[in-house]
């Protein structure tokens, strides 16, 4: 009884643990061509624990973002959408049951709309980042992430834990 005692204790330390759910809802900073802020959603998984140092997750990224395109004249809006999956290493170095920070990479495909330069464009992009939650309740937050998607460079918004 000790022992599950303990364990429990253990996994409520930290924000994030093996099996648990998160999604996130935001807005971003477009990377380029952006005509206004992207709108992306995030979910992930706890899947593999790293001993003390941290937790791996697996889950994927979609953004939506209306482009724009000058070139010799032309004027283009155009939307643009990012999609793929993407892993993140949750680092457990600190106790906290309201902090997590994580870093993390993916490979997604960006599908351009436009109908001149950009006309159904298809390409591969990175996903690399560094983040962060904050948890005010332990199924509610705010996060942020830094990085490059191909669509945004900032991300901020809400979490939902399960």
């Amino acid at each position: 009884m000790l022992a599950i005692v303990l364990f429990v204790t253990v996994q409520a330390q930290h924000v994030f643990n093996k099996g648990s759910i998160m999604f996130n809802a935001g807005i971003g900073m477009p990377a380029s061509n952006g005509v206004i802020p992207t709108i992306n959603f995030s979910g992930e998984v706890g899947v593999i624990p790293t001993g003390n140092i941290g937790l791996v997750s697996f889950g994927g990224l979609a953004e939506f973002q209306v482009a724009n395109y000058n070139w010799l004249g032309s004027n283009e809006v155009f939307p643009r959408v990012y999609f793929g999956p993407r892993a993140a290493w949750h680092v457990h170095a600190f106790n906290s049951d309201e902090f997590d920070a994580y870093a993390g990479v993916g490979l997604g495909i960006s599908i351009s709309g436009g109908t001149t330069h950009y006309g159904n464009d298809i390409n591969f992009n990175p996903d690399v980042f560094v983040g962060g939650r904050w948890m005010f309740k332990s199924s509610l937050g705010l996060f942020a992430e830094a990085g490059y998607s191909g669509l945004s460079v900032l991300k901020f918004g809400i979490t939902f834990g399960f």
